[in-house]
């Protein structure tokens, strides 16, 4: 499987997780000059933008530790233009890192 279809697989995840949390999702993979971000949600009077992190080993550690302060100030810029080219009515903007791991499995044991 390569990275972009466990990137989208993960994100997809991530999207099920925020709408059984009350989020409505507006957006997925918004780019823009500035970058990109996985996903903008809203819930209630708060936008939410969201980096997804989708991890199957630890080789190159966590996927938070991914987010680097660059990337986090990408993702700040393009926060500030999406909500400058759309007039959504907000009291709140929020930033999130959904990372998903899926480098720990456990197995039944059957007796035979």
């Amino acid at each position: 499987m390569n990275r972009k279809r466990i990137g989208n697989l993960g994100e997809a995840m991530a999207e099920v997780m925020l709408v059984e949390r009350g989020y409505q999702i507006i957006a997925r993979n918004f780019k823009c000059r500035f970058g990109e971000v996985d996903i903008i949600a809203r819930r209630g009077g708060m936008m939410a933008f969201v980096e997804v992190k989708t991890r199957l080993s630890r080789r190159y550690g966590d996927g938070t530790e991914a987010v680097t302060e660059a990337k986090q100030q990408r993702i700040r810029r393009c926060a500030e233009y999406y909500l400058s080219v759309n007039e959504w009515v907000y009291s709140s903007v929020d930033f999130q890192v959904i990372e998903i791991s899926a480098f720990h499995l456990e197995g039944l044991d059957f007796a035979g």
